[in-house]
């Protein structure tokens, strides 16, 4: 397969122009914030779903949007403002990092332990529902 590179150009005010670079040619396509968030969701979900971990979907597929299972995680703080900073890695190898205000910070927190609570109080319901071997 021949290398394919892929860049985003800024322009006057918030303009961007995608830039895919394949066999010495660049092919530079307009496009607005809206559509780099599109383009962006569906490639971080294409590069979830099409790991070899994963099972594989099915040709033909459309993909736009999925879960992003994460496999690692961090937090931090950037040193200027020291706001929060929440470092997720996915099953792909892709890494987000995701700047957060203190207040969204634990917000997230909060709802994060919240969740996860339930979550391991309906694991363990299920598992005493579970007649023991004899």
């Amino acid at each position: 397969m021949p290398a394919v590179e892929f860049a985003i150009e800024t322009g006057p005010g918030h303009s961007l122009q995608l830039q895919v670079q394949a066999a010495g040619r660049i092919i530079a396509l307009p496009i607005d914030a809206g559509q780099a968030a599109q383009l962006g969701q569906a490639l971080l979900a294409a590069s979830v779903l099409c790991d070899p971990r994963c099972p594989p979907p099915p040709p033909g597929s459309t993909i736009t949007t999925c879960r992003l299972p994460a496999i690692g995680w961090r937090v931090g703080a950037i040193e200027h403002g020291n706001l929060p900073v929440l470092d997720l890695r996915l099953v792909s190898g892709a890494e987000l990092s995701i700047l957060l205000t203190p207040r969204s910070a634990l917000a997230c927190g909060e709802q994060l332990q919240m969740t996860a609570k339930l979550a391991l109080a309906s694991e363990a319901e299920v598992q005493s529902e579970i007649p023991s071997a004899p």
